[in-house]
């Protein structure tokens, strides 16, 4: 039966609300899904994943005031999933407060250090720490990741960012050819593998690299 069927038999129907949303998300349909959890949250307010993605999608959408505001009611039903610091993180982020974003992923962090969610977290302060200008720290925190999951192509790039920060562009080289490597449709690594060749004049593997970029779509 699909959701529209599960609608009618019962509007109220929380769990075919929640993950129509899901589905709604995956397909980048956020105001829909949004609505869709507003419905969740409505019949149960104490239903903290709808909140929590609500929030993410809000954030996605700049509405970010909101997002904090839906992200707080999730932690505050549940304090103990990694996975609310994370998006609460990930929100304030959003809004420039680096700071408490970085306080948040630690929280995630702590509670589970190792697994999908502990990257997330790593990645992300990383993130975080690199918009405070906080290079090295960052590195640390890719690492950190990537140590979780050698495979993970957004740690890896993350880390050729850094490391393109902080002038080592050679370093930054090997980063990013390890992120295409892994993932070799991801776009944005191969612009910055081909900014970071230009920056060392290796002029036509630069072309080779920014070519391959564009044609994914960059």
């Amino acid at each position: 039966m699909c959701f529209e069927e599960i609608l009618k038999v019962g509007a109220l129907h929380i769990e075919a609300w929640y993950f129509k949303g899901l589905s709604l998300r995956r397909l980048r349909r956020f105001e829909e899904a949004i609505e869709c959890f507003g419905v969740v949250v409505e019949v149960d307010p104490h239903y903290y994943k709808a909140w929590r993605n609500k929030a993410l999608l809000l954030s996605e959408l700049g509405q970010h005031q909101e997002a904090l505001e839906c992200i707080d009611n999730a932690l505050k039903i549940e304090s103990y999933d990694p996975r609310n610091w994370i998006v609460k993180g990930y929100v304030l982020h959003n809004v420039g407060r680096f700071e408490e974003a970085i306080d948040a992923y630690e929280k995630a962090i702590k509670m589970r250090p190792l697994g999908a969610d502990a990257r997330r977290a790593w990645n992300n302060k990383g993130a975080a720490l690199d918009n405070l200008r906080r290079h090295e720290e960052a590195i640390e925190c890719y690492d950190e990741a990537i140590v979780i999951d050698p495979f993970d192509s957004y740690a890896w790039n993350n880390k050729g960012v850094s490391f393109s920060a902080l002038k080592k562009t050679t370093e930054a080289v090997e980063c990013f050819q390890k992120a295409v490597e892994i993932e070799p449709n991801y776009a944005t690594a191969w612009r910055n593998l081909g900014l970071a060749y230009n920056a060392l004049q290796r002029h036509e593997e630069a072309e080779e690299a920014l070519k391959r970029a564009k044609k994914l779509g960059f």
